[in-house]
């Protein structure tokens, strides 16, 4: 449904997109802490020339997508430093986190829980210094890559200087590993990983690579990450342009910008936080397993990157209250079940809503699709 606006409000809502569109200027340059890989030539495996496999020809606007992802974290951090007056807040982190608020005094965090609401907060404050590169950053420039093709399986060991060693990986592991990755960029072994696989039923949507004695950083994001239908932003629902349905699942808000966050959580702990396992083997990927985790334990699930991923967009969208994973709708009397006792939105400053990709006007139910 569309909501229609008589002209001269239109006009007025236009010219305020226009003007808020001019907060971008202060939007981040992925350059400035990433070295984005765009080469187009040939893989070679002297590490000279061009690489293959990286973003060049990208049409995503990679700036755009990673001030949004960093966005994103920042909304997380305002959002649990409002967790005393938000009970949709202390829902939402007790739905994606498993910390729970004290019982005696519900809107502070539980004394048993307080170390692990003290480390979520820090994971996304690393995330938001990690935009503000300095001269002491424990993180070196790190590589940003748009696909994997830039490194291939071999039965063979490469020295650091991309040369064949003549031996191969079967005897050189005694039989514990049959196949391998070598990166002509990074010099070094990576695991056996797939990397950036897409099958009928799974595709990769990006990794992390972390390397800490040789100081190796990178960021892959795999190319079904962009793909035709892909979320590049989450800002038309963020700015209310286009209206959550009541009950949709908050798995339809994945997207480019919350991929990459989820990556950064990888990044500035050096892979502390990680991706947990359910207890029935699952990786804890998409809210519904996310939630399960934190039933089954609060301390995998405050190191386990989608945990923040979800977290994060369940606080940018916040026109819904996302604690029973469903969209509950704050602005209105909602028919999707509700576990928090209120609606507070978090209130962002107004700077912060300048630094934001908003997109005006017209207003469009939509379910996410």
């Amino acid at each position: 449904m569309k909501y229609c606006l008589q002209s001269s409000a239109q006009w007025l809502l236009n010219w305020i997109g226009i003007l808020l569109s001019f907060g971008q200027s202060c939007a981040l340059d992925i350059g400035s802490r990433f070295q984005v890989e765009m080469g187009q030539g040939p893989i070679t495996r002297s590490g000279r020339g061009t690489y293959g496999g990286t973003c060049y020809g990208t049409s995503a606007d990679l700036s755009a997508i990673y001030t949004e992802a960093i966005d994103m974290a920042q909304v997380a951090l305002d959002s649990l430093n409002s967790y005393a007056t938000s009970a949709t807040v202390r829902a939402t982190v007790e739905t994606f986190f498993g910390i729970h608020p004290d019982s005696s005094t519900p809107t502070t965090v539980s004394a048993v829980n307080s170390a692990q609401f003290t480390y979520v907060k820090f994971v996304f404050e690393q995330i938001i210094a990690f935009s503000a590169h300095n001269e002491d950053d424990p993180i070196p420039q790190v590589h940003f890559f748009c696909d994997d093709s830039w490194r291939w399986k071999t039965e063979m060991v490469y020295s650091p200087n991309g040369q064949m060693t003549g031996e191969t990986i079967l005897k050189k592991t005694g039989g514990a590993v049959e196949w391998n990755w070598w990166s002509p960029l990074f010099k070094t072994n990576m695991g056996t990983t797939p990397g950036c696989a897409l099958t009928d039923t799974s595709a990769t949507l990006g990794f992390t690579t972390v390397d800490k004695p040789e100081d190796i950083y990178a960021i892959t994001m795999c190319p079904y990450s962009f793909r035709d239908k892909a979320k590049l932003t989450l800002s038309p629902w963020r700015s209310k342009a286009k209206i959550i349905a009541d009950g949709a699942g908050l798995y339809k808000a994945l997207s480019t910008p919350g991929t990459f966050l989820h990556e950064l959580a990888h990044l500035v702990t050096k892979r502390v936080v990680t991706d947990a396992k359910l207890n029935n083997g699952q990786t804890a990927y998409f809210p519904a397993n996310v939630a399960q985790l934190a039933r089954e334990s609060n301390e995998k699930a405050v190191k386990n990157a989608d945990s923040y991923q979800w977290f994060a967009i369940a606080m940018y969208l916040d026109q819904c209250d996302w604690s029973r994973e469903i969209c509950a709708q704050s602005t209105s009397v909602s028919t999707a079940a509700k576990r928090s006792d209120n609606q507070t939105s978090t209130d962002i400053p107004l700077m912060r809503i300048l630094n934001r990709r908003i997109l005006l006007p017209g207003r469009v139910v939509t379910p996410l699709d």
